[in-house]
């Protein structure tokens, strides 16, 4: 038995893919690496089948990456399970350190760590770090304000994703989120302080399903009030919640007027707009009051 699985899922992206392969290879010293197809159009199976060393499983419809990564899964045979995305890359031995925090205690289902950010075009490392620090233990309560856990730091312990439920396949965006933050409620995280992986960052226009910060924002809310509902939350004091959802709606706000700025410098007016009444639903006093609105609206005309 491999000491962890790497589950990669792809769809249609066999130009990046056999870089994410290699990645995860060299990711750690015993390892299996399951690639999972969401059925490609491309020539995935084409490419798949010239690349040693890995098991490719093709699903025969596009269900979603909750979905992919649930086969992903099912299908591995160690006890702790590594996921990336084919557009992220695993740093060298990266997964081996992670494997001596999460077997040095039980009670641990997760161990994540930091991200350098690297650009939509090439993969190239931006100089940016994400997260700047890394909670560990506890952190249900940390999660509920913000997901700071980057989907390709991540091992977990198969056992405890599917205790969870594994996946929700409900989700077309950010599952991952309400992943970690199930686990979170009743298990300890652990967190290495370095970075583990090089997460490709999303812009508007590079075919990343969290390019579109607007409906990424949309969907957060739904996942936070989930987490919100969840026994451990709804046992704490009505003060602790009303906390939790003021702080994540001044990051959303933040990001969907950044992204409007942004949007609105690459003469994308119409998505500007869709992230400006978002933003205002989040805190409509504030978006008026600070001036930005109006600066903003006139940078649509």
């Amino acid at each position: 038995m491999p000491n962890a699985s790497v589950v990669i899922t792809t769809y249609n992206r066999s130009n990046l893919l056999p870089r994410a392969v290699e990645s995860a290879q060299r990711a750690g010293s015993d390892l299996e690496v399951i690639v999972v197809d969401d059925c490609s159009t491309d020539n995935t199976a084409e490419v798949c089948a010239k690349i040693p060393g890995i098991r490719y499983v093709r699903l025969n419809a596009n269900g979603g990456l909750a979905n992919a990564r649930n086969v992903g899964i099912a299908e591995s045979s160690s006890e702790f399970v590594s996921f990336l995305d084919d557009d992220d890359l695993r740093l060298p031995g990266s997964l081996d350190k992670q494997l001596q925090m999460i077997t040095a205690d039980d009670r641990i289902a997760l161990c994540y760590g930091q991200a350098l950010i690297g650009d939509a075009r090439r993969q190239l490392p931006t100089g940016e770090i994400y997260p700047q620090n890394c909670p560990a233990g506890d952190i249900f309560w940390d999660l509920v304000e913000d997901n700071f856990i980057p989907m390709p730091t991540v091992l977990a312990r198969k056992s405890s994703l599917i205790r969870e439920g594994c996946f929700n396949t409900s989700l077309n965006l950010i599952e991952d989120w309400d992943m970690w933050l199930r686990l979170s409620e009743h298990c300890l995280i652990a967190a290495v302080t370095e970075p583990v992986a090089i997460y490709r960052k999303a812009q508007h226009d590079s075919g990343q399903m969290c390019s579109n910060s607007s409906e990424l924002c949309r969907t957060a809310v739904r996942v936070q009030q989930m987490a919100l509902n969840r026994p451990r939350a709804q046992e704490s004091p009505p003060t602790k919640r009303r906390s939790a959802r003021r702080k994540f709606r001044d990051r959303a706000y933040e990001i969907l007027m950044t992204e409007a700025t942004n949007l609105i410098h690459e003469g994308n007016a119409r998505s500007a707009r869709a992230n400006i009444r978002d933003a205002f639903r989040f805190h409509p006093l504030r978006t008026v009051a600070s001036g930005r609105l109006l600066w903003l609206l006139s940078g649509l005309r």
